[in-house]
Formats: structure tokens, C-alpha cells, sequence
């Protein structure tokens, strides 16, 4: 049995979150990842080579991991670093995570599945819970002598699921209650334990559209305000599109009350 899979004492998940337990490369390469990481915001136009194979990430608590496949779709090998961050996306706050492997380097074309664990405990066990995977490319070898290179960072959002959860994110979705509140405000609120991904979010009020939000989420609980600029009246209709667990999208219709 890989060792790896079944962490079965909090000693062997905090070796996991250290990157010097892995990679042998890895010492050489934690100044570059200091270095260069300082220098994301300054690469607003870098195009990431790395192809995650999705757009969120579910963990599902009756698991002992969750994967999800990266790509290096460069011609040149390159290293990726992984990481999970809450979803303020402050690294120095603890999370009950690890990445498996989190530096590790890919040849050109090479597949990669990162895998995700769980320490057990410290999340509630009753609603869903929401946090980053950060996937950081870092190249290995310049492109020409005189080349600057940057790190590109992908993030995608990872949901923990506990297991035994009642329901899905997508049954979820019709209870959610759009309300007027008065003539040009209305609220939505989630009373699901799910987070909703809702995108092209619409009021209709008699064939006059007005556009509410491009990409609204809305966490377990999370009640959410929108002002619109003409007036609406209970009985307009709400359109808006779901993502789904897997990435793909549902349009749904709704009834302002």
C-alpha cells in the first residue's frame, strides 16, 4: 500500500505539507519559488502552460482523497508547486490539507493527478466548506539567454463535502429565495448548507432584462442585496445559470415573490 494515500497520524500529514520530503531538486528550487512568486503581480500577461483538468474541485468527506489531472502542455519541462489556502487566500492561516507531492517536476506533455487529503478533523461536519487549490508553474530553463520568466498561478476553488451531507449543490439550487424588497431592490438568500455558483444572473419584468451580476456565489446561509436601475415588481422573472459540481452549466428560471 503507497504510504501516502492513508495518513493515519497528524505526523504523516505535516510531512506530506513539506515539500523537502519529496523532491530531491526541491532545496535548489525553493529560492526561484520565493523569488518568482514575488514577481506574479508584476506578469499580468503571462499565459499559463499548465492545463488543470477542471474548474473546481469537490471533496467529498467519505474519502479518504480527492485528484484532480494537470497537463504541462509546454514543449520544456517545468516544475509545479501546489498548495491549499483558505479562501481569503492567506497563506499563513492553517489548513487541515495536504497536497501530495507538492513540488514535483513535469517533462513536456507528462500528466500529473494531484492528490488532496484531509487531516480528519476541524471542519464542520454540517455545510459544505469552501477553500483554494493554487497550482504555480515554475519554468526550469530559460528560453533564450537574455529571457525573463515568470510564475503563473492558477487558482481553482475546492469544496470540502462532509460526508453524510443531505442533498446536492444542484437540488440545492430551486430553493433559493429571490424577494423584493422594494421597488428597485431585491435579495436572494441560500438557506441550503451548499455554495451555489450562479453566473448571467438576470431580472425580467415583462421582456425589460436587466443584468443583476456576471458571477454571483453565494455561500450556505449568505443573503445578498442587488439594486437594480428600473423598477421591478414581485412576478418578474429571475434567469440565471448554475454551475455545476463538475463545471458544466444548467439555466434556471425563478419567480421574484
Amino acid at each position: 500500500m503507497d504510504p501516502e494515500a492513508t495518513p493515519t497520524h497528524p505526523g504523516k500529514l505535516r510531512a506530506l505539507m513539506s515539500p523537502l520530503n519529496h523532491l530531491p531538486f526541491c532545496r535548489s528550487l525553493l529560492w526561484i519559488s520565493a523569488l518568482i512568486a514575488a514577481l506574479l503581480a508584476l506578469a499580468p500577461c503571462a499565459q499559463a502552460t499548465v492545463k488543470i483538468e477542471g474548474t473546481r474541485l469537490i471533496y467529498f468527506g467519505q474519502y479518504k482523497e480527492a485528484s484532480i489531472n494537470i497537463v504541462n502542455q509546454s514543449s520544456s519541462e517545468l516544475a509545479v508547486q501546489s498548495w491549499v489556502t483558505r479562501e481569503d487566500d492567506d497563506a499563513t492561516s492553517p489548513v487541515p490539507f495536504a497536497v501530495v507531492r507538492p513540488l514535483v517536476r513535469l517533462d513536456a506533455q507528462q500528466h500529473h493527478l494531484l492528490r488532496i487529503l484531509y487531516a480528519g478533523a476541524g471542519l464542520p461536519s454540517d455545510v459544505e466548506s469552501m477553500f483554494l487549490l493554487n497550482v504555480m508553474e515554475i519554468p526550469l530553463k530559460p528560453e533564450a539567454a537574455d529571457s525573463v520568466q515568470f510564475a503563473v498561478r492558477q487558482r481553482l476553488k475546492l469544496f470540502y463535502r462532509p460526508a453524510g451531507l443531505a442533498g446536492s449543490s444542484s437540488e440545492a439550487v430551486p430553493q433559493l429565495v429571490w424577494s423584493r424588497t422594494d421597488g428597485q431592490t431585491l435579495t436572494v438568500t441560500n438557506p441550503s448548507a451548499f455554495h451555489l455558483s450562479l453566473v448571467d444572473v438576470q431580472v425580467d419584468k415583462g421582456g425589460q432584462v436587466q443584468v443583476l451580476d456576471d458571477y454571483l456565489l453565494l455561500k450556505p446561509g449568505e443573503r445578498k442585496v442587488f439594486s437594480t436601475q428600473a423598477p421591478i415588481s414581485v412576478g418578474s422573472q429571475i434567469n440565471f445559470t448554475e454551475i455545476t459540481d463538475i463545471g458544466l452549466q444548467a439555466r434556471h428560471r425563478a419567480v421574484l415573490k
